[in-house]
């Protein structure tokens, strides 16, 4: 949700890059989607799992905007933005940078765990097959500890 929020508005100003406040603007005023503060919050959130790309007070999406299809009747609900979980965040990346469907990420995914014995969770699974296509999962890993080992 957070990857197609932030297409949304990038798509709707017809940008590849923008300052963070005209972003929150964006999503605040011209959507009308959160008040001022949540905006800032997505936007905050957005960067912190790597959606977007900070560049001195400017941000770009780190990702290709043309691959999300933004619904005409799209409505982000908060709730499932702060929700999300890191296997969520892993296998939208993946479908982000490869143009696969989740469904089909997720079956790469299932893939993967069968071939390891079903030894390891699905979440170390989705971290060597977004590995196997170059991605950068560096900001996921202690993530993923946390979410196994405690």
């Amino acid at each position: 949700m957070l990857r197609t929020i932030i297409a949304a508005a990038f798509k709707g100003k017809g940008k590849r890059s923008m300052p963070k406040s005209e972003l929150t603007y964006v999503l605040s005023f011209d959507f009308k989607w959160f008040s001022h503060d949540k905006s800032k919050q997505v936007v905050e959130l957005a960067i912190k799992k790597g959606f977007l790309i900070e560049e001195g007070d400017s941000v770009k999406p780190a990702f290709d905007v043309s691959s999300i299809e933004v619904p005409i009747d799209f409505k982000p609900d908060l709730s499932r933005i702060n929700s999300s979980t890191v296997f969520d965040e892993i296998v939208a990346e993946i479908s982000g940078k490869t143009g696969k469907d989740t469904s089909e990420v997720i079956s790469e995914i299932n893939t993967q765990q069968e071939k390891l014995g079903n030894l390891v969770d699905a979440e170390v699974a989705a971290l060597l097959v977004a590995k196997r296509y170059g991605l950068d999962i560096s900001n996921y890993i202690d993530e993923v500890e946390r979410e196994l080992f405690t």
